[in-house]
C-alpha cells in the first residue's frame, strides 16, 4: 500500500497542474500573512484568516483537484488494467490515491504553520506555540476535507469527462466556502451542512487569545461536538464507500 502511495505521489510530482496547485497553496496564505502584518492585526486575526481561507477554501480545493488529477491520469494513460493484471485490487489503488491527496493536506498545513509562526513575530499578542498552531490547522483542514468528501463521488462519476468534473468539484468547494463565509457572520445557523458543522465544532479550538467579546461568537456558533463529528464521519464514510463501489463497477464494465 505504501509503495502504491509513493507511486501516486511521483505521478503528481511530474504534473504541471500539481505545481500550479502547490503555488496556490503556498501563495494565498502568504498573501494573508502579509495583509495582517501590513494592517497591524492581532495575532488571532491571522489565525482566523488562515483557517477561513486556508483550511476551508485552499485546502479543499487543492485536495479535490489533486485527487481528480490522479484519476484523470489513470484514465488518460489506461494504467489501471496493467496494475490489475499484477494482482493489486482496485480498493488499494483507490485508497492510495485518496491517501496521496491527503498528504498534500498535511504538507499545506505545515506550510500554513510556518507562515503563521513567522508572521506572528510582527503582530500583537503573538503566541509562539507551534504545536498548537499546527494542531489547529490540521484539525480544521481535516474536518473541512471530510465535509468535502462528496467531491470524490463527483470525481468518480465524471472522471471520463475531466473538464466537467473540474467545474463540478470547484463549484462544490466554492459553494461550501460561501456557506462558511456566511456562517462566520452568524448567518445560516439553522442549516446542518457538513461544512458548517466542521466550522462550528472547530471554531472554539481556533481561539488562542480569548477575550470577552469572543463569547458572543462562541455562543452563536456552538454545535455539539459528538453530533458534528458523527455528521462529518458519516459524510466521509458514505461518500468514500459509494465512490469505491462505483469505481469497482466502472472497471468491471470495461
Amino acid at each position: 500500500m505504501l509503495n502504491i502511495c509513493r507511486n501516486e505521489l511521483k505521478k503528481l510530482k511530474r504534473q504541471k497542474t500539481a505545481r500550479v496547485l502547490w503555488a496556490v497553496g503556498i501563495l494565498i496564505p502568504a498573501f494573508g500573512t502579509l495583509l495582517c502584518i501590513k494592517s497591524h492585526y492581532p495575532f488571532r486575526n491571522l489565525i482566523g484568516m488562515i483557517v477561513m481561507f486556508g483550511s476551508f477554501l485552499v485546502i479543499p480545493f487543492v485536495f479535490s483537484v489533486m485527487l481528480l488529477n490522479l484519476f484523470e491520469l489513470e484514465e488518460r494513460n489506461h494504467t489501471l488494467k496493467n496494475i490489475l493484471v499484477i494482482g493489486i485490487p482496485e480498493w488499494k489503488i483507490f485508497l492510495a490515491k485518496l491517501a496521496s491527496a491527503l498528504v498534500t493536506v498535511v504538507v499545506l498545513t505545515g506550510i500554513n504553520t510556518v507562515y503563521t509562526v513567522t508572521g506572528g513575530i510582527f503582530l500583537r499578542n503573538y503566541i509562539p506555540d507551534v504545536g498548537r498552531i499546527f494542531g489547529i490547522y490540521l484539525g480544521t483542514s481535516l474536518c473541512s476535507v471530510c465535509a468535502s468528501m462528496p467531491v470524490v463521488l463527483l470525481i468518480i462519476l465524471l472522471r471520463k469527462r475531466n473538464l466537467t468534473a473540474m467545474i463540478a468539484i470547484n463549484c462544490f468547494v466554492l459553494i461550501d466556502f460561501l456557506f462558511t463565509w456566511q456562517l462566520s457572520m452568524f448567518h445560516c445557523l439553522d442549516l446542518h451542512l457538513p461544512v458548517l458543522a466542521a466550522y462550528r465544532i472547530t471554531y472554539p479550538l481556533t481561539i488562542m487569545d480569548y477575550t470577552d467579546n469572543l463569547q458572543h461568537g462562541l455562543d452563536m456558533l456552538y454545535y455539539p461536538m459528538d453530533k458534528g463529528l458523527f455528521l462529518l464521519g458519516a459524510t466521509a464514510a458514505v461518500s468514500v464507500g459509494i465512490s469505491l463501489w462505483l469505481y469497482k463497477r466502472q472497471e468491471a464494465d470495461v
